[in-house]
């Protein structure tokens, strides 16, 4: 395996390579050829007849634009490399192109803040559950169109709830949402020291620089002793959405040791509790069940 950067493209100069409709088809032709039942690779001559470029001169110079960047020649054959295959992809995924996607505001639940009234809507690649009435924001974050505008009105919340829990276990695992570089997380404090109420950890691309931010139990949500503790509540995962988990959105969070950084955070179901002590790099260190304070309620 080798190691190191090779040789980078400018941005800049990547996409001006498929800034045409002619090479577009053809990417979109090597698509169709080689996904499914078809093979890895096709002739020159097929592709040439998938694309419907009569013009062999212009077939010829357009292909060769795209190679190596986005079409490779293997064993005399041609095939789509993975940056190929993103740009089809994010084509076909709506989110280059799909401006009218849309949901209008659908209420999802009380807001525990204000009680008014939680909504989910999406626009413009974008979903967002927030308070209509106030500034509570419980999920904002990306979502492909062709996620929305392919699901049953009844399936919607389901789809968008199990894409947003993946986008969550996504960002806890160390990947950028957007270009899949590394991540840097940390906790977010007030002036005071103190955590912050809302949105209080930030994970940062050494990328691309997009910062996401999450909350401390979104953190933890997938670790075993929150999943175990969810299950034995009758409460899957897989199939609730997080606007719906108050064990989740109700968690308290507090800082108990400053040298190194201790954060702890509860989560309350039924009458179980489970207490979860994170390090400064958002690990879970250890972690304990308990009986449920109820004197303080």
């Amino acid at each position: 395996m080798s190691e190191g950067r090779g040789q980078s493209v400018d941005p800049a100069e990547a996409f001006s390579l498929v800034a045409s409709e002619t090479r577009f088809v053809i990417l979109q032709a090597l698509w169709d050829l080689t996904t499914g039942t078809g093979g890895p690779s096709v002739s020159f001559a097929d592709l040439r007849e998938a694309s419907e470029i009569r013009d062999s001169g212009q077939f010829n110079y357009h292909l060769d634009q795209l190679t190596p960047q986005f079409v490779q020649k293997v064993d005399g054959e041609y095939q789509l490399t993975a940056a190929g295959r993103r740009v089809v992809g994010a084509a076909f995924s709506g989110g280059l192109t799909d401006m009218e996607t849309t949901i209008d505001p659908r209420p999802v639940r009380d807001c525990p803040e204000c009680g008014g009234t939680i909504a989910l809507q999406y626009g413009h690649g974008q979903m967002h559950v927030e308070c209509r009435d106030c500034d509570n924001h419980e999920a904002d974050i990306q979502a492909p169109p062709a996620l929305v505008a392919t699901a049953d009105t009844d399936e919607l919340e389901t789809l968008l709830g199990k894409h947003l829990l993946t986008e969550i276990q996504r960002l806890n695992r160390g990947f950028c949402l957007y270009c899949g570089g590394p991540l840097e997380a940390e906790f977010q404090r007030d002036d005071e020291g103190r955590l912050r109420e809302e949105w209080n950890v930030s994970f940062s691309c050494e990328v691309c620089g997009h910062v996401s931010y999450s909350l401390v139990s979104g953190v933890v949500l997938d670790h075993p002793a929150v999943v175990s503790l969810l299950h034995e509540a009758g409460i899957d995962l897989r199939e609730t959405p997080l606007w719906e988990l108050d064990p989740l959105l109700d968690a308290t969070e507090r800082v108990v040791a400053e040298d190194p950084l201790r954060v702890e955070t509860t989560i309350e179901t039924g009458d179980t509790a489970l207490t979860l002590q994170l390090d400064e790099s958002l690990s879970v260190i250890e972690y304990e069940r308990h009986e449920r304070d109820r004197s303080i309620e």
